[in-house]
C-alpha cells in the first residue's frame, strides 16, 4: 500500500495558495464536481483498476480527519483509453457503508459520491510529488512524463461520516 497522506503530510497546501499549477492540469485540480464525469467526457473508454482494498489502522493525521481508528484504504488507477491518468487513494470508514459506499468494486468512487447529492466536498488541497517518490508497482511508471506529478486531496462529508480522497494526476493529463 502506498500511503499517500503520510508521505505528503507536510506538503499539502490549500489550492488557493498553489501558484505553479500547469495550465494543462488547472481544470482537473480545481474541479469541484465529479472528476470521473470530467474524465469520462474526455475519452472513449474510462476504466478503473483496483490495486488494493484493505482495512488499515489510521495514523494521527488521517485518524483526526476521519474521526475514527480504522478505514478501508482503496487504491485505484483510472485509465482513459488505456492510458493511466489518475492514481486514487481513498480512506472509507465503516460508517460510509450504510451511506452507499459499500461493494464499490470497479465502479469509480466519484460516481457513488456524486450520484448521491448528500456528500459535500471540503476544501481541495494540492501537493507535488516527484516521480522517484512513486512506488515501484506504480502502473507505467517508466512512461510517466509529468515530473513533478500533481496531487490533490479533499474530504467528503455526509452527516457525521467523512471520506478522504487523494488523487495523483499522471501523464500530464489534459482536459
Amino acid at each position: 500500500m502506498f500511503n499517500l497522506p503520510n508521505l505528503l503530510q507536510s506538503s499539502w497546501e490549500p489550492l488557493t495558495r498553489h501558484k505553479d499549477i500547469p495550465d494543462a492540469l488547472r481544470a482537473l485540480l480545481c474541479e469541484t464536481g465529479s472528476l470521473t464525469a470530467l474524465l469520462r467526457s474526455q475519452c472513449r473508454i474510462l476504466h478503473v483498476e483496483v490495486l488494493s482494498e484493505q482495512v488499515s489502522l489510521l495514523d494521527g493525521e488521517v485518524q483526526a480527519i476521519l474521526n475514527c481508528d480504522s478505514a478501508l484504504c482503496r487504491e485505484v488507477v483510472l485509465y482513459c483509453d488505456d492510458i493511466p491518468v489518475v492514481y486514487g487513494q481513498s480512506w472509507i470508514p465503516d460508517s460510509a457503508n450504510a451511506l452507499g459506499l459499500d461493494n464499490i468494486g470497479n465502479t469509480p468512487l466519484g460516481e457513488r459520491l456524486f450520484d448521491q447529492q448528500a456528500w459535500q466536498r471540503g476544501n481541495i488541497e494540492v501537493a507535488t510529488l516527484e516521480q522517484k517518490m512513486l512506488p515501484s508497482f506504480f502502473p507505467a511508471k517508466e512512461k510517466l512524463y509529468s515530473d513533478p506529478c500533481f496531487a490533490r486531496r479533499s474530504v467528503f462529508t455526509r452527516q457525521t461520516c467523512k471520506v478522504l480522497v487523494c488523487e495523483i494526476f499522471l501523464n500530464g493529463v489534459k482536459v
